[in-house]
């Protein structure tokens, strides 16, 4: 085909402005394209380090020992271990929600603040609560011992520290939990437990988001990348025409060319929320109580979280930089042939 002819099949499939070949090409081809089996474990590896659910992850590592335990895994597994721990979400869930409508507080102050954490918190909270946490609190509660609701605690650089924390952008889940704080014991209880609860909530509701969005896009950028791969090599073999290829690889980029910017917009999330925890240990150690002490290396701990999370978005966009260059390089490779 003739370089002109190469020009308007790209014209007809809507190629847009394409960048020059990058440096990010240059450096390495993208694993879907040279091998398709590798690109299915490094994902399954990187399930196995970012999904929210424990047991998924559990599945997912086990299922890295094999290339078939990978692909059966991909198939069918990943979706079965993620009914499962929906299932036991629920279950969790429902068997706090009874605890607490059977154990009124002012009965079992015990149980009934511990059945309140578990079903604001995390999926482990809840798990903690269903496994040894009830029993626990149902011992104390008949045994008679006094629930400390921590109130005398309380003092007002507590109450300083709180008017301020609105302001250092921790979280939409942080504001909620203020909004509900009334009493010295509301204020112990957030300081003591619903703070670190809310910022790890939101932080498992991010990850849960961002890993349903990449398992939803993973047959179809595989499919596409595979089979642009295969007609491209028939076209340079001639059993095919470049024009084929170049519509290819272009519906490629026209399907996923917002995923590096969307990867980058996490980045961003997740920085912003580093610096706000970092500010939330700076303000809590700008005063000694017996609450904001503990404070000021939990709130670091969970500025490092966040700063994971950058780091692995910067890698996700990364990844989906390079699959989009090579498909824009190998189109202008096809217009220069």
């Amino acid at each position: 085909m003739k370089r002109r002819d190469v020009f308007l099949a790209v014209a007809a499939a809507g190629v847009g402005a394409l960048v020059a070949p990058s440096p990010a090409f240059a450096a390495g081809l993208p694993a879907l394209v040279t091998n398709p089996a590798q690109a299915d474990r490094e994902f399954v590896l990187w399930l196995s380090v970012h999904d929210p659910r424990r047991s998924v992850r559990e599945a997912a590592t086990a299922a890295l020992a094999t290339a078939a335990q990978v692909t059966a895994f991909l198939a069918t597994g990943y979706q079965a271990a993620l009914d499962q721990a929906a299932q036991i979400r629920a279950s969790h869930l429902d068997f706090a929600n009874g605890k607490a409508a059977a154990h009124p507080a002012s009965s079992f102050p015990w149980v009934a603040a511990a059945a309140r954490r578990a079903i604001e918190g995390t999926d482990a909270e809840r798990a903690e609560f269903a496994g040894a946490g009830y029993a626990a609190a149902l011992r104390d509660d008949q045994a008679g011992i006094a629930y400390d609701d921590g109130a005398a605690l309380v003092a007002p650089a507590d109450w300083d520290f709180l008017s301020t924390l609105a302001t250092l952008d921790a979280g939409p889940g942080i504001h909620q939990r203020v909004r509900y704080v009334d009493t010295d014991a509301d204020l112990a209880e957030f300081l003591r437990h619903g703070l670190l609860s809310a910022a790890a909530v939101e932080l498992e509701s991010l990850r849960a988001q961002y890993v349903a969005d990449e398992w939803a896009k993973w047959p179809e950028v595989r499919f596409r990348t595979v089979q642009a791969t295969e007609i491209e090599q028939a076209a340079r073999a001639g059993a095919a025409s470049p024009a084929t290829a170049v519509q290819a690889w272009q519906q490629l980029i026209e399907r996923f060319n917002r995923q590096p910017s969307y990867w980058s917009q996490g980045q961003r999330l997740a920085r912003t929320r580093s610096e706000a925890w970092g500010r939330v240990s700076q303000r809590a150690g700008a005063s000694s109580t017996p609450y904001l002490d503990p404070i000021v290396g939990d709130a670091a701990a969970v500025r490092g979280r966040w700063l994971t999370e950058a780091d692995g978005a910067a890698e996700r966009s990364a990844w989906w930089t390079t699959l989009i260059r090579y498909a824009e390089d190998t189109v202008i490779d096809w217009m220069h042939s």
